[in-house]
């Protein structure tokens, strides 16, 4: 499955939108409601592109998060329509709460069978979500001992 969601992205993060308050002496945690429009916004976004039945096994999951292009942009960059963005919102908060709208629409029966997920953040002329799902195998994903350090930093093939 791959598709694109043409839209301004939220630069708000799952993470922004988390609170503690006191019920009593009791903490408890809660999400503003700005959080839950964006959840909500996620979910209008994501919904039109559910699967009949839900991804089972090992997956990959990518995401390519386009913001648009500033402004203030060196003409180079306008030229190319695209560079990388290094700064926030932080990768691991956006695809935080992308994965989470996408568990609960049922791409795929757990957020656990993800075993191999790329985020990509840029600045584009085109700003959008990209998505790609699709079944992993073993042999896809690689042997972990490749990250295996062996005598003072040479690398393990």
């Amino acid at each position: 499955m791959k598709f694109w969601i043409d839209c301004n992205p939220p630069r708000s993060t799952a993470q922004s939108q988390k609170r503690i308050g006191m019920r009593g002496k009791i903490p408890m945690m809660y999400t503003t409601a700005k959080g839950r429009a964006q959840e909500a916004d996620f979910m209008s976004l994501l919904h039109p592109f559910r699967p009949v039945q839900p991804y089972d096994g090992a997956l990959r999951l990518g995401i390519s998060y386009c913001l648009p292009l500033l402004k203030t942009e060196k003409k180079a960059i306008r030229e190319k329509g695209w560079t990388t963005h290094a700064k926030r919102p932080d990768s691991d908060n956006i695809s935080k709460m992308f994965c989470d709208c996408l568990g609960k629409l049922l791409f795929y029966t757990d957020d656990s069978r993800i075993v191999h997920l790329s985020f990509r953040k840029y600045r584009s002329e085109s700003p959008g979500i990209g998505v790609t799902l699709e079944h992993v195998t073993d042999d896809e994903v690689g042997d972990p001992r490749k990250f295996i350090q062996t005598n003072q930093g040479e690398n393990y093939d």
